[in-house]
């Protein structure tokens, strides 16, 4: 008898799973209502200058490190690295990292190269980690009270349909054809800014904005391709920091 039972209960299993709606002790999930995306929600914002360049007299330090330049000694250069000496020959390494600003870490990869006029150049590639960014549009950057300023910035983004561009405002929404017939043109469009929100293939895309209350971005990018899925931007950019 007990065999039975169980055999009828797994020949039975298919028709409860069929009628599980109208068992009035199990429900459905609902269905979660998307949220529509309103800010950035990253935690740190990456940016890289890659030819950070700057001249040293005895004494001085890069500017926002413990990088200093302490003399020159025959061939090799006398320098202080978070306050270790260090004798250097042209070509070594300049490497520190740490907080230049509230809410901003770096990581500078500079070597120290020939010196011809006169005073130390150093020279590379300087990583900016801004910590929890929020993105707000500005109109302008001028008149800054600039503490820091990295130009050419390096920027390459590939951005899905629905995700923000890293470090602005600006959602790349989809593509739109204007137009009919096989001469309709397909436009990038994009969501976050003021002004005319589409962009065809070559053309420039331009924002500043605050990433926090010390730190201050210009973007200066350019489409190259895009479809349904994604966007490719890429161009150069700007980092202030503020006294």
């Amino acid at each position: 008898m007990r065999t039975f039972a169980i055999f009828f209960f797994l020949l039975a299993l298919p028709a409860l799973a069929c009628s599980t709606p109208s068992i009035p002790f199990i429900q459905a999930p609902a269905s979660p209502t998307p949220e529509p995306l309103t800010v950035q929600s990253v935690d740190t914002l990456s940016l890289l200058a890659p030819a950070y360049a700057v001249r040293l007299q005895p004494g001085e330090t890069v500017p926002g490190t413990r990088l200093t330049y302490v003399g020159r000694s025959g061939d090799a250069y006398e320098v202080s690295i978070d306050g270790q000496t260090a004798s250097k020959q042209s070509g070594d390494s300049f490497f520190w990292s740490g907080v230049i600003a509230p809410g901003v870490f770096a990581n500078y990869n500079l070597r120290l190269t020939t010196s011809l006029f006169g005073g130390l150049p150093v020279g590379g590639p300087v990583e900016l980690i801004v910590l929890f960014p929020e993105p707000v549009e500005v109109e302008s950057t001028e008149g800054l009270d600039t503490r820091f300023h990295f130009s050419n910035l390096l920027l390459d983004y590939k951005i899905p349909a629905g995700s923000f561009v890293p470090g602005t405002t600006l959602i790349f929404e989809g593509v739109e054809t204007q137009g009919a017939g096989d001469q309709g043109n397909k436009l990038a469009r994009f969501n976050g800014f003021n002004g005319y929100p589409y962009l065809a293939v070559g053309d420039s895309l331009v924002w500043s904005g605050r990433l926090r209350d010390n730190v201050v971005v210009r973007y200066n990018l350019r489409t190259i391709t895009f479809d349904e899925e994604r966007i490719h931007l890429i161009g150069t950019g700007d980092l202030w920091i503020m006294n």
